[in-house]
């Protein structure tokens, strides 16, 4: 019995799960679908929040650069808008028609014997179609989301004491011409012309990467060990972020290892080449893994 547990102990992977962002990560770049959703990201701004065309370029380069996401940024200085209604607008008009049945990588994730999650900041509406599309539904035991992080779908002001904001509905609402409301906007543009700018921002109500609190809560949510976790990601800072929590990192999109990846793939279908270990001969998962389809299995809190 105990040469027994030596042997499975010996025997045990290195990772027991693989957790994977979708856009950009699990498709290239080429589907054109990212230059669409910058490009509805901005049209949201001037047509909903009523922001002046000419402030948009810079307005949405500091807030993605400052918050994670613009979207994070607009409520963090002081926009309130409708999360679903922002969602539906920036993934409505894509065209998902690019993205084609993907069998080389549904077959590369269907024989890798580890749990395997996708962990995006887009919406599960959005998740769910994109891999829909990539012929992958069944592939992951779940769906960590922009919902699953963001459960409460609030379009006021957040009554939590940690959370910082910027105004108050309930005193200074003004109304644009589309109906959206917004408190008293922080001048971001304005703060960051200053010669010596304060490093202090006002907070965002929404989590998402690459926040290590949003790592860490999605690891959480999902009983992940970081250790024992690998990470695939094609933005730096996300991979960057997710090594200081602990994870394995990989980095997608590129050949050359940036400070914090541990692998670097040029294409998501070069990962038994970059990353053999996880084909290593005779290793056999703990996991049983069952094959659902993933709009049934969403990692919820």
């Amino acid at each position: 019995m105990e040469y027994e547990n030596r042997f499975r102990q010996v025997q045990r992977p290195k990772y027991d799960c693989l957790l994977f962002d979708l856009d950009d990560t699990l498709y290239p770049l080429s589907t054109g679908l990212h230059k669409v959703c910058t490009q509805n990201i901005r049209d949201y701004m001037i047509e909903k929040l009523g922001i002046e065309k000419n402030k948009i370029d810079e307005l949405s380069n500091l807030l993605y650069k400052n918050y994670g996401t613009t979207m994070a940024g607009l409520r963090g200085i002081g926009y309130d808008f409708d999360y679903d209604d922002y969602h539906s607008f920036v993934h409505g008009k894509l065209p998902y028609e690019n993205l084609k049945p993907d069998p080389v990588l549904r077959n590369l994730l269907l024989n890798l014997p580890y749990r395997k999650l996708i962990f995006t900041n887009a919406d599960k509406v959005h998740a769910v179609k994109a891999l829909s599309r990539l012929g992958l539904e069944d592939c992951f035991e779940g769906i960590i989301c922009f919902e699953t992080l963001n459960p409460i779908n609030k379009s006021n002001v957040y009554d939590d004491d940690d959370i910082e904001f910027i105004g108050s509905t309930k005193t200074n609402d003004l109304t644009t011409t589309n109906g959206a409301t917004r408190s008293k906007i922080f001048d971001i543009i304005g703060h960051f012309a200053q010669p010596n700018p304060s490093a202090v921002l006002p907070k965002t109500p929404i989590i998402c990467k690459p926040s290590e609190n949003a790592i860490e809560f999605a690891l959480k949510i999902a009983n992940l060990n970081p250790q024992r976790t690998l990470f695939f990601e094609d933005s730096v800072r996300n991979i960057q972020a997710g090594k200081r929590v602990g994870l394995h990192t990989v980095q997608v999109g590129t050949s050359q290892k940036v400070k914090g990846a541990d692998y670097a793939l040029e294409s998501i279908h070069n990962l038994r080449q970059a990353v053999p270990e996880l084909w290593e001969a005779d290793i056999k998962s703990d996991v049983t893994y069952t094959t659902k389809h993933a709009v049934e299995t969403f990692v919820t809190a």
